[in-house]
């Protein structure tokens, strides 16, 4: 009878062990999924966009007779935006790559729509909005000894990587009485949009690779907001607080 009794104690005090186990690693599990990883090697530091616009074709604008225009060209809206990888990692940890996937619009502009570029893989202009730069799926910069957006390069301690975000279908910038035109959100204004029209919300992942085989991938989402763009020509966002981030191990 006595055996029974401590049989039976002994097992209440095992499934009290289980549970106790089980409730400490889901409470553990619950937080990591909240704050994720702390004291990562390399981080987000700051994102800078620039927002802007430009003549879509190249080259130079020359004077055309066109419907009684005197100038006749597509407008694109561009976003280049810039990523800072900060390092606070050891001498032995070094990037093997940094991937940006994922990309959505989570919230399109009120007029034309959001195409997403890498860099100009040739010299020239950083970015060429036609279909062969366009990201269809992912972006990837590769660690290397130094940074070059046109080879899709950053420094594997640390450094700097871009892509654009791109609005093509804004139309034509025409004008039969502007004997120049100046290169910028200025045009915009004259083709009758306001930075209410051109703002969006974006979101993409972030994956950070280490050459030890390491890796952890975070959410990115923002505003691109284009406050006094068609006024001012260009405008500038930075981004420094990443506090909602949460990076996890892959």
């Amino acid at each position: 009878m006595v055996n029974k009794k401590v049989q039976r104690i002994k097992l209440i005090i095992a499934i009290l062990v289980v549970v106790i186990v089980a409730v400490i690693i889901g409470i553990r599990i619950h937080i990591y999924n909240k704050i994720g990883e702390k004291n990562m090697p390399f981080q987000v530091s700051e994102i800078i966009i620039v927002s802007t616009a430009r003549r879509y074709e190249g080259g130079e604008a020359a004077p055309i007779e066109n419907n009684n225009s005197l100038w006749n060209f597509q407008v694109v809206q561009n976003n280049d935006m810039y990523i800072e990888i900060k390092n606070n990692a050891k001498e032995t940890e070094k990037i093997k790559n940094i991937k940006i996937s994922n990309i959505e619009i989570t919230q399109a502009p009120n007029k034309g729509s959001i195409k997403v570029f890498m860099p100009n893989s040739v010299d020239g202009a950083r970015y060429t909005y036609t279909d062969e730069y366009e990201v269809k799926d992912s972006l990837t910069y590769s660690g290397k000894e130094e940074n070059s957006y046109k080879d899709l390069r950053i420094n594997k301690n640390g450094g700097k990587l871009s892509i654009s975000f791109a609005n093509k279908d804004l139309g034509q910038y025409s004008s039969g009485e502007d004997m120049e035109v100046t290169y910028d959100g200025k045009m915009l204004a004259k083709m009758g949009y306001t930075d209410e029209d051109l703002k969006f919300k974006l979101a993409f992942d972030i994956t950070i690779e280490l050459e030890d085989g390491r890796a952890y991938i975070g959410k990115i989402e923002t505003e691109v907001n284009c406050d006094g763009l068609v006024e001012n020509g260009i405008t500038q966002t930075d981004i420094k607080d990443f506090s909602n981030v949460v990076f996890k191990r892959v």
